[in-house]
């Protein structure tokens, strides 16, 4: 028999284990608290966020011998059944290959029978969005007017497929992609649960490789487990996700900073000597450069950065030295390089040209290109600008004391001056000009 994976194993059993996702937490467990459980639920998130295991945390609360409750005990029956996907008042239905009229029908005729053993009956409709428009036609009714103590969780990644007169009846919950923070958690929960030895490094890696998706990390430990056992360090992870090493990556930045071609030009042939996937690089690169976007406006590392202590000193001066402009701008173009990829250009040429543009502006003749040079004569030409202004305002001070030095000698012969004065009143003068007084005789 196989194995269960560790995403199954792990899976939160109460609203307690569940890590983000507050704001529906908190809806659902007050829904429950006050009895004012909503018929309908739609569950709105991409993969892997918890949608699934939201609904059967909703159902083991409402069906526990010992609820309704927040803390579902576990161990009863009913929750025994629900968690093992066996209940026959919990229903689990997978929308995208249960889509036609005819599967709805059948859901609706099995609607009508009160439940079973528990409280509640649970209808959990996976993938939602891939019913056909008929098949919701016929589910409308059911859904606007269910039978007592019957609730229906609608899960989807595509709310925008799913009708509005659907929408409109449900209560709606989005759900938020889990930051590299909040996965971080969840690995180190499951490793201390499974003895499994992993060290900082490797957590991070695998939290950024998840791109948000609790079961995508778990997934990646769980394969992290089969290739080295249950001491896991971050080599390993860099080989076997073909992940950037947290050097190259500074490397990277490093040359952006600097404004050096060849060093950009380097890490690119690193990059491709490594084998990593230029594409997973350029999106590593970016939530690098994102760290340094936010510690350069905040101006500190916040707390909950997944930053290893000997890395502290290098993030914050690689900050203070790109500054927001450079930084947004590479942002940019790395961005746009991974769009361009994903359209079916080539990688390593793509990101290539994405570090020499970042690191070297002036052969980029874009507005951003030219804001970034700007900020580059703002940041270290205005030093250059006051030592060059600097010469000028010594030579007049060096000339000042000349006058000064003369100065004592003014009083030397400060009478002179003073009579010299009245002798050189060619103004009182002036008057002796008078012939022109006589003209006019």
């Amino acid at each position: 028999m196989a194995e269960q994976s560790l995403y199954r194993r792990h899976r939160p059993q109460s609203f307690a284990d569940v890590v983000g996702q507050e704001h529906v937490v908190r809806t659902l467990s007050n829904a429950i608290e006050r009895d004012r459980v909503h018929h309908a639920y739609l569950f709105v998130g991409s993969r892997g966020t918890g949608k699934t295991s939201m609904a059967k945390i909703l159902a083991k609360s409402l069906n526990c011998v010992n609820g309704p409750t927040l803390t579902p005990c576990g161990e009863c029956e009913s929750c025994v059944a629900i968690a093992a996907g066996g209940s026959m008042d919990v229903i689990e239905m997978d929308a995208a290959s249960n889509r036609s009229v005819d599967d709805i029908r059948e859901l609706r005729e099995r609607v009508g029978y009160a439940p079973a053993a528990g409280r509640w009956k649970v209808y959990i409709l996976d993938e939602a969005h891939m019913l056909t428009r008929e098949a919701w036609n016929a589910f409308l009714k059911t859904l606007e007017e269910p039978p007592p103590n019957t609730v229906f969780v609608l899960a989807t990644t595509e709310a925008h497929k799913v009708m509005p007169t659907i929408v409109d009846r449900c209560q709606r919950f989005d759900f938020s992609r889990p930051s590299p923070e909040e996965i971080a958690v969840v690995l180190r929960r499951v490793a201390a649960a499974e003895s499994i030895t992993i060290d900082d490094g490797a957590v991070g890696a695998i939290a950024r490789a998840a791109s948000g998706s609790f079961r995508d990390g778990l997934g990646t430990l769980d394969q992290l487990v089969a290739y080295s056992g249950n001491e896991i360090a971050t080599d390993d992870v860099l080989a076997v996700l073909g992940v950037a090493d947290a050097e190259l990556l500074f490397a990277a930045a490093e040359a952006i900073a600097a404004g050096d071609g060849r060093a950009a030009l380097q890490v690119s042939s690193d990059l491709a000597r490594s084998g990593r996937d230029p594409a997973r690089f350029a999106a590593e690169l970016v939530s690098h450069l994102r760290q340094l976007l936010v510690i350069s406006t905040v101006g500190e590392i916040p707390d909950h950065f997944l930053v290893v202590a000997e890395h502290q000193v290098r993030l914050t001066d690689q900050a203070q030295r790109l500054g927001e402009v450079a930084l947004v701008r590479a942002i940019d173009q790395l961005s746009e390089a991974i769009a361009a990829i994903r359209e079916g250009d080539e990688a390593r040429m793509t990101v290539e040209l994405a570090l020499l543009r970042s690191a070297r502006p002036e052969i980029d003749p874009s507005a951003s290109a030219l804001a970034q040079r700007l900020e580059r004569l703002e940041r270290g030409g205005v030093q250059g600008a006051h030592s060059a202004t600097a010469p000028p305002p010594t030579q007049p001070s060096v000339a000042a004391p000349a006058p000064a030095v003369r100065a004592p000698q003014a009083p030397a012969s400060p009478v002179q001056p003073a009579a010299e004065a009245p002798a050189q009143q060619p103004a009182a003068e002036a008057p002796a000009q008078q012939p022109a007084a006589e003209a006019p005789a």
